[in-house]
């Protein structure tokens, strides 16, 4: 969790938090607290800390849900889960379509769907939703912009096939959303929203 003095990020795994984290660090200056990187602290809830929640505008990332099922199926046959983290079998495309741990997750962090975030930051868009977070409150400066701009999420590189389409038909991602429904109305809140681009201001 990063608390800013207007906003409270929290850290929903496997949604790039990471690298939100870091561009955050880069502005000392508007940051009342954070966590460490390396604490399992990070992925606090909002609910967990009212007392620096209240007044501040609550941000959540979110990332499609297809592409977080496939990396926190990765993440546990590499890293396996608490509390012995022994790395697991790889899910099966059935296996994911059908495990509602998307729900399972985010569901702490908006109280089963009865208590939404005010702001999304898009792991499709992250650099320019956080980017037009930051310039609602602070100056960014050119070279930090720049910097900004050349980070990607922490993930990305990592060896493990990405396409979609070789894990799961159409078919399978509807009903992957339908065991997932307070993802899938995530999702309609974060796009039903866009924040403007600030890619044209860095030119």
């Amino acid at each position: 969790m990063v608390v800013t003095k207007w906003f409270v990020w929290a850290h929903l795994p496997k949604t790039a938090g990471d690298t939100v984290a870091k561009i955050l660090a880069m502005f000392p200056e508007i940051i009342d607290y954070a966590d460490r990187i390396e604490s399992p602290d990070k992925h606090a809830l909002f609910s967990d800390r009212p007392e620096l929640v209240a007044g501040r505008q609550r941000v959540l990332s979110i990332r499609r849900l297809p592409s977080w099922q496939l990396s926190y199926s990765v993440h546990k046959s590499r890293h396996g889960r608490k509390p012995d983290f022994r790395p697991l079998p790889m899910d099966s495309s059935e296996e994911m379509v059908t495990s509602g741990s998307a729900d399972r997750h985010l569901r702490r962090f908006v109280e089963y769907g009865e208590a939404w975030p005010d702001r999304w930051i898009r792991v499709e868009h992250l650099v320019d939703d956080v980017l037009a977070l930051l310039e609602e409150h602070t100056e960014v400066p050119p070279k930090k912009r720049k910097k900004i701009q050349s980070m990607k999420p922490e993930n990305v590189g990592r060896n493990y096939e990405r396409n979609l389409s070789a894990w799961f038909t159409d078919e399978m991602i509807t009903r992957m959303y339908d065991h997932n429904p307070l993802g899938r109305h995530a999702e309609e809140l974060a796009s039903s929203h866009p924040y403007p681009s600030v890619s044209a201001s860095s030119q």
